[in-house]
């Protein structure tokens, strides 16, 4: 048996599970140079990333184009990675890089289009890139099981509606905080919920399929096989909770795999599929004269989800300053979300406040390694040094307990924070945020939460206000304390936490979008106020 390659060798030690090793074998091939060089330093890339080492990887790739030129692989690699660090600019100028080289590269120009989508892009050609990017890459599978056809009802239905929930993310994923009230408390005499889950089990997965009558696991189905079950369950309205992200299914929509499909939650943009019907939403996300910017008919709810906080989180701090003398910041968004204009603005707060101080959380998995990525981009931004520091991704635990740590948080612009915003508020943390420019949704989000929260004084209207806001809030210390006293309560009281109102506003939809089916009506806009008997209680 002929012995094997340096390069080989490293990746059968990595197919093993012994990274350490196989990384130092892919790098002394990586620094040898040679035909394997480009690629060893894409693996040892993948197994930096892994670690959450994200600065190192950048920079082997880096130097992988120096050393090497331009490879549509490394380009690609290394744009997901600035991305995931926030430099927003060089991930998309890499990934049009890469497609330059590779035009057909369905996973670069996905990243491409939702990079520039939240970045860069007007609503208008959001849509446009979406509709080509679906109508190229995505392929409708075949089934020699036919498309259901419309049961006979009227308002009192024959039977329960057969809602399937398609989603990669029934585990330990945000989706969990949204969707697991739907799950438990659906009217099993108006409607038969399936859940397909498409991505890898964990034990919130086992935890949520309690809560489901018929959970299928179907990751190791193919499209085709996938397709044909949900058809022979002769499912009613089908929705997808991923969009165009891991795990997804989208082809099976595109093959029309039943008589009404949604799309809710899993992806903000449009989806850019004809056979997609419906998007459920809210007024904030898509307010009156959105529609021309998606392809599926908008059905607008009061309120979007439901929220359901972690479990073991009873515990509220009084503010730190109290006790530090001082006002403590966070940033608690994902690192991609950064901005430089949004380090711009932090940098301002600081400069204007001696007395104040600001704690950044990375994407980083150890305090060196956010130190080292992090503090470049503060330099570059001419931060108070003294006064900031990045830290690295902090677990659950610690996440719930940063009131304790930091007096308010700082949202990210001009993409806002979603489930991390809901969190820090049921933890006693307000957040001040920044109204967009556009209502593209992945912009809006916080925002809708602090409305629907009562918590309006969170919510600025640009960038000077929202420097004043918190100047405002650090020179009069007592203002936080009011706002972190509130914060709980009022998200209890709000929207997202009458559960039974969010499942019973979703169902009348169903059913609205069922009635309309059967009526022969036309696939349009509606409001869910136009089928919903009562408001919330």
């Amino acid at each position: 048996m002929a012995s094997l390659t340096p390069f080989q060798e490293g990746i059968r030690l990595l197919s093993e599970g012994n990274t350490v090793e196989a990384r130092r074998t892919l790098f002394a091939v990586w620094e040898s140079g040679g035909s394997d060089a480009a690629r060893a330093a894409g693996f040892v890339a993948h197994i930096d990333k892994g670690d959450r080492r994200f600065s190192n990887a950048i920079s082997i790739l880096e130097s992988s184009l120096e050393k090497l030129g331009d490879s549509a692989p490394t380009l690609a690699q290394l744009a997901e990675l600035y991305m995931t660090m926030g430099d927003h600019q060089k991930a998309i100028d890499a990934a049009s890089r890469s497609l330059e080289k590779v035009p057909d590269n369905a996973v670069t120009a996905l990243n491409l289009a939702i990079w520039r989508s939240n970045y860069t892009d007007s609503p208008s050609a959001i849509k446009t890139a979406f509709e080509r990017w679906s109508d190229r890459h995505i392929e409708a599978p075949e089934s020699d099981t036919p498309l259901q056809t419309a049961f006979q009802t009227t308002k009192a239905h024959a039977r329960p509606l057969r809602i399937g929930y398609v989603s990669g993310d029934l585990g330990n994923h945000p989706v969990r905080y949204f969707i697991e009230p739907y799950l438990k408390l659906h009217d099993p005499s108006r409607f038969e919920i399936h859940a397909f889950m498409t991505g890898e089990e964990d034990e919130i997965s086992q935890f949520l399929k309690e809560s489901v009558p018929h959970w299928h696991s179907v990751k190791a189905l193919d499209n085709g096989a996938l397709l044909s079950l949900i058809r022979g369950l002769e499912i009613d309205i089908l929705v997808d909770l991923s969009g165009h992200t891991e795990a997804s299914r989208l082809e099976i929509f595109a093959a029309r795999a039943a008589p009404l499909q949604v799309t809710w939650w899993g992806f903000v943009h449009t989806l850019g599929i004809k056979e997609i019907d419906y998007r459920l939403t809210d007024f904030e996300a898509c307010p009156k004269g959105a529609e021309a910017h998606y392809t599926e008919a908008l059905c607008r709810m009061t309120c979007l989800t439901a929220y359901t906080p972690p479990v073991n989180t009873e515990k509220q701090y009084p503010s730190p300053w109290q006790r530090n003398g001082y006002i403590t910041m966070i940033s608690l968004n994902h690192t991609r979300k950064i901005s430089g204009a949004a380090l711009g603005r932090w940098k301002e707060i600081l400069m204007q406040n001696p007395n104040s101080g600001l704690i950044i959380v990375t994407s980083e998995a150890t305090e060196a390694d956010a130190s080292n990525y992090f503090t470049p981009r503060l330099v570059e931004h001419d931060f108070p040094m003294d006064r900031v520091s990045a830290v690295p991704r902090l677990s659950m635990l610690e996440y719930m307990n940063v009131a304790s740590v930091a007096d308010f948080a700082l949202d990210s612009f001009p993409v806002s924070g979603g489930v991390t915003t809901l969190h820090a508020l049921w933890m006693g943390l307000p957040v001040l945020t920044m109204r967009p420019e556009t209502t593209i949704a992945m912009q809006t989000y916080s925002g809708n939460t602090l409305r629907l929260a009562g918590l309006d004084e969170c919510i600025t209207n640009d960038t000077a206000e929202l420097v004043s806001r918190a100047s405002q809030w650090i020179q009069n210390p007592t203002l936080i304390d009011q706002l972190r006293e509130k914060t709980r309560p009022n998200l209890v009281a709000s929207p997202f936490m009458n559960h039974v109102a969010r499942v019973r506003e979703l169902e009348a939809c169903f059913y609205g979008i069922w009635q309309r089916h059967i009526d022969n009506q036309p696939v349009s806009d509606f409001d869910s106020a136009d089928v919903l008997d009562t408001p919330d209680e």
